[in-house]
C-alpha cells in the first residue's frame, strides 16, 4: 500500500488492463487526427494526458517491502550484533578469624540496625547490644573508630579499650578471641535527671590471648562469667550516643 492506493495484480486485472488500454489507444487515436490539423498544441495536450495516467497508474504500485517495512531514518544494521560479554564477579573476601598464626582477616564491620536509631525502648536495646558488637570489632581489628562513633567523647570505659587494645595491634601483634557474648538485654526506658536512659545487658566475653609481633604470647586470660553491664545513653538528632559503659558489679 502506499499513498492510499492498493493494487491487486492477477490474471483478470492483466486482461481488464489490456482491454482498456486498447480502447484508450484507439480513443487517443481518433482524438489525434481530430486535434492535429486542429487548434495548436494538441498533440501535447494527448501526450500529456498520457504520461499523467502512467503516473498515476505508478504512484498506485505497491511499495518495496523493504521501504513499506522500515522505519525513516532508522539505522541500517549489517551483520550480527556483536558479543555481549561480562566480568566475572568478584570473588567476596571470606572472614578468617585470627589464630596463633595471625590477626584475624576480612572482618565485617559492624552495621547499625535501623531499629537502633529509634528513640524507644527497643531501640535503646538494639543500640546497646550494638555497642558491644563494636567492641568485639575493636578486639579482632584493633579499630576503635565505630565504637568512638557512637561513644560520648567523655566515655572512659572507651577510653580503655582505645589505650589496651590499639597499641597491641599498632606494634604488629594481634588478639585472638576476646569476642563479646550478649546473654540478655533489658531497659524501664526512664529518663533520668541529665537526660539520659540506661539499658542493664548481661554479657560474656571470651577468652583472649595477646600476640606480639613474633607470635609470641603477651598475656592470655580465660573467659569471664557473664555479668550485667549499665549502658547510658542519650537521645539526640536521631541516633543514641553511650555516655558510659560499666558493671553493675564489682570485681
Amino acid at each position: 500500500m502506499s499513498g492510499g492506493c492498493t493494487v491487486f495484480w492477477n490474471q483478470a486485472n492483466r486482461n481488464d488492463f489490456n482491454g482498456e488500454a486498447a480502447v484508450r489507444q484507439q480513443t487517443w487515436g481518433q482524438a489525434m487526427r481530430h486535434t492535429e490539423g486542429g487548434r495548436p498544441g494538441g498533440r501535447r495536450a494527448i501526450l500529456g494526458l498520457s504520461v499523467i495516467s502512467i503516473l498515476i497508474l505508478v504512484g498506485c504500485s505497491s511499495a518495496p517491502k523493504e521501504m513499506a517495512t522500515s522505519s525513516p531514518g532508522a539505522p541500517t544494521v549489517v551483520g550480527s550484533p556483536p558479543a555481549i560479554t561480562s566480568e566475572p564477579a568478584p570473588t567476596p573476601a571470606v572472614y578468617k578469624p585470627a589464630t596463633d598464626k595471625g590477626p584475624a582477616e576480612n572482618v565485617p564491620v559492624p552495621v547499625l540496625p535501623d531499629k537502633a536509631t529509634e528513640f524507644t525502648k527497643d531501640g535503646l536495646i538494639a543500640f546497646a547490644e550494638y555497642w558491644y558488637s563494636t567492641l568485639s570489632y575493636a578486639y579482632e581489628t584493633g579499630n576503635v573508630l565505630p565504637m568512638q562513633e557512637i561513644s560520648d567523647p567523655t566515655c572512659g570505659s572507651c577510653d580503655r579499650v582505645k589505650n589496651s587494645v590499639e597499641p597491641q595491634y599498632s606494634d604488629g601483634g594481634w588478639l585472638v578471641g576476646g569476642l563479646m557474648v550478649v546473654h540478655q538485654s533489658s531497659s524501664t526506658f526512664h529518663e533520668m535527671s541529665d537526660g539520659s536512659y540506661q539499658a542493664v545487658v548481661t554479657i560474656q566475653q571470651e577468652s583472649v590471648t595477646a600476640y606480639d609481633v613474633d607470635g609470641a604470647v603477651d598475656s592470655e586470660s580465660g573467659y569471664s562469667i557473664a555479668r550485667p553491664d549499665i549502658v547510658i545513653a542519650t537521645y539526640s538528632e536521631g541516633k543514641w550516643t553511650a555516655l558510659r559503659v560499666e558493671h553493675l558489679t564489682k570485681d
